[in-house]
């Protein structure tokens, strides 16, 4: 009789690490467009976590400058921002990068990136890494409507 316990064994412990490093996935991404010789700007997304386990972003990265994931908050009537060391999707979770809340600061940019650049941002999380090209803009991208299909 063959024993088959061993194969399967494998072939499952490969299947749910696959699954575990299921890459995050980022969508809608822009940086905030800059009047030119500015060091510092931001950059702004949506993360989602496909995967069936939690994962943590700990690190962010940019080739244009020194980069840092930060979160604004409104307190006692005044906006302020702290450094976020560490951010944890949920499975299945998305999370929103956008102005008055969390983002990505880019600083010590050594040359300001004009509107219509593409900046590069990588996410640096227990699975390994994501990246994405932030499209520079002067504003947001609209926001689209659920109804926008119709």
């Amino acid at each position: 009789m063959i024993d088959v316990r061993v194969p399967l064994i494998v072939f499952f412990s490969a299947f749910s690490a696959s699954i575990a490093a299921e890459k995050l996935q980022i969508s809608n991404a822009w940086v905030r467009a800059m009047p030119p010789g500015q060091k510092m700007t931001a950059a702004y997304f949506e993360v989602h976590n496909p995967s069936a386990s939690a994962v943590s972003i700990q690190g962010v990265s940019s080739s244009v400058g020194m980069a840092s994931l930060h979160e604004t908050r409104l307190e006692g009537g005044r906006s302020t921002m702290q450094p976020v060391n560490t951010l944890t999707i949920e499975a299945e979770g998305v999370i929103a990068l956008e102005p008055g809340g969390l983002h990505i600061m880019l600083m010590g940019m050594q040359s300001t990136p004009a509107e219509g650049d593409t900046v590069p941002v990588c996410l640096q999380t227990t699975e390994g890494e994501s990246c994405t090209d932030a499209q520079v803009r002067r504003a947001a991208p609209e926001a689209k409507s659920k109804h926008d299909d119709h």
